[in-house]
């Protein structure tokens, strides 16, 4: 009983020691690791990449790095999002980070170092966050230190694919769409000006045409929940 007893509590207190997200390692090295104990960050090798994906929904506006970068996330719900930056061509990621609250934003800053280093260009970065909300994902922009003025979407697919609907929606009605009738392969851009168009939740709208060797395209439809407020882009 008493050899019961310690395993069972060796295995609770396993339980209770949170998975690391990702190793330590040297600072000044460029690889993927936890840093500054605030977030994991660096050039990490990507698995395979298959279907189709979103993998961006932000507002960019720089064209070089400051001495400190912010990225700035709407609070929806006062639900802590889940948050991705990432270089595809560099295989850069930022992620696992400590947000902190601030007003009706999450802000999170860091040093670029890893960006300078990489010689990964601001207009190559991709931002993404997400919120659970009643069993909904729903996504919310990622402000990259200033607004642009418009969203950016970005889909990757690692084989052509030729977007035939995509539409931004409300309540099942459309307000804005921008299909893409030519085969497009890797990152596929699709911007946004909401300025003008009222705050709530919108529904991006999208089937694709996937080529696969050797047989007809894939179908793919996506149906992606998001957050949208004029004065996130103001």
């Amino acid at each position: 009983m008493k050899y019961t007893a310690f395993f069972t509590s060796l295995f609770i207190f396993g339980l209770s020691i949170p998975a690391q997200a990702c190793p330590s390692g040297d600072p000044k090295s460029t690889v993927y690791i936890r840093r500054d104990d605030n977030r994991c960050e660096g050039i990490k090798q990507r698995n395979s990449d298959r279907g189709l994906r979103l993998i961006s929904f932000a507002t960019i506006g720089i064209n070089s790095y400051p001495n400190t970068l912010t990225l700035k996330i709407p609070s929806i719900a006062n639900a802590k999002p889940d948050v991705r930056v990432q270089s595809l061509g560099k295989n850069y990621i930022l992620d696992n980070v400590s947000l902190t609250s601030n007003n009706s934003l999450f802000v999170f800053s860091w040093n670029p170092f890893i960006l300078n280093q990489a010689q990964i260009l601001p207009t190559s970065l991709r931002a993404l966050a997400d919120v659970n909300l009643d069993s909904q994902v729903v996504y919310v922009p990622v402000i990259l230190e200033r607004t642009s003025g418009q969203y950016q979407f970005v889909f990757y697919t690692p084989g052509r694919a030729k977007f035939t609907t995509v539409q931004i929606r409300r309540n099942g009605k459309v307000i804005h769409t921008t299909p893409r009738n030519n085969f497009q392969g890797g990152e596929v851009v699709f911007n946004w000006d909401g300025r003008n168009i009222p705050a709530g939740r919108y529904e991006l709208y999208v089937i694709a045409e996937q080529e696969q060797i050797g047989r007809s395209p894939e179908k793919i439809t996506k149906q992606i929940a998001f957050e949208h407020n004029p004065n996130w882009l103001r």
